[in-house]
């Protein structure tokens, strides 16, 4: 029975290919692929590439790779046997050896991974599905616009509340404005009342001033605050006013000012020389 190697360099052979040419189809060391062809496995590479390199070149030379690693694995069970009955202490159990062999789980890891079936219908289920998201999606939308109605409603509310309180204030202050208007013309009423009461109480009377220089004179009628006169008189002028009640006369040099009443005509001298004032009953 021919072994793999031999197997293996008969189909290359009878092909017309050389090991460089193998080497360079199959991504295999040309080394590796001679020692393939000779039987010796003994180089030093995981088992896994082992197989793999095996493989991968059986099926380069279109032989049945499953049969090709299916008499490695024969063949290496066999001097497993081989080696033991030389010198079984050597190896020890044969369990490492069938756990080292046993790499035919391995075998997928080298050739190409599948991507298993896709499955196109998933829209489908989405569709089964949309119903419900439909449904969600509209109660949703009930939930929004209920809050937007809500938060309307009260908003109309506190600014019908806000438009009534402030028209109500507004209508206070008038009132307010109104008393206090009505209050301030009692007041001023009154006051003009009081005032022509006084001013009834005096009779009309008349102040004649003489100047014996430039003197400066304002004279204030006191009933009412009224200036009747103020100005500046000149030496040898003579200004006459008429006065209602009590009057005060202010002056700039009281040698220079002479006053004059009506009720018996006796001059006034100020008693003072520079500013002063006198008050007239």
């Amino acid at each position: 029975m021919q072994t793999i190697g031999e197997k293996i360099e008969e189909t290359r052979k009878r092909k017309g290919i050389s090991l460089s040419e193998a080497a360079e189809a199959t991504k295999i060391r040309r080394d590796f692929l001679l020692n393939i062809e000779s039987n010796n496995y003994d180089y030093d590479l995981p088992e896994i590439y082992k197989r793999g390199f095996i493989k991968n070149y059986a099926k380069f030379l279109k032989l049945n790779a499953g049969k090709v690693l299916a008499q490695y694995q024969e063949q290496l069970i066999t001097q497993s046997r081989r080696s033991k009955k030389v010198n079984p202490d050597l190896f020890g159990s044969n369990t490492d050896l069938k756990q080292a062999t046993s790499q035919d789980s391995l075998d997928p890891l080298l050739e190409k991974p599948s991507l298993g079936k896709i499955n196109l219908n998933k829209p489908k289920e989405t569709a089964e599905e949309s119903p419900a998201n439909e449904e969600e999606l509209t109660n949703k939308e009930v939930y929004i616009k209920t809050a937007i109605v809500g938060i309307s409603t009260l908003l109309f509310v506190f600014g019908i509340i806000w438009l009534i309180q402030t028209v109500n204030q507004s209508i206070s202050s008038n009132n307010d404005v109104i008393a206090n208007s009505g209050t301030t013309t009692s007041l001023a009423t009154v006051t003009q009342t009081n005032e022509v009461s006084q001013t009834a109480e005096y009779s009309i009377k008349e102040i004649t001033l003489k100047a014996s220089g430039t003197v400066y004179i304002q004279i204030r009628q006191k009933i009412d605050n009224k200036v009747l006169l103020a100005k500046q008189l000149l030496e040898g002028e003579i200004q006459t006013i008429k006065r209602r009640g009590p009057v005060d006369v202010a002056f700039t040099k009281g040698n220079f000012v002479t006053l004059i009443t009506g009720e018996d005509g006796a001059p006034i001298q100020p008693n003072t020389i520079g500013t002063g004032k006198i008050t007239l009953p």
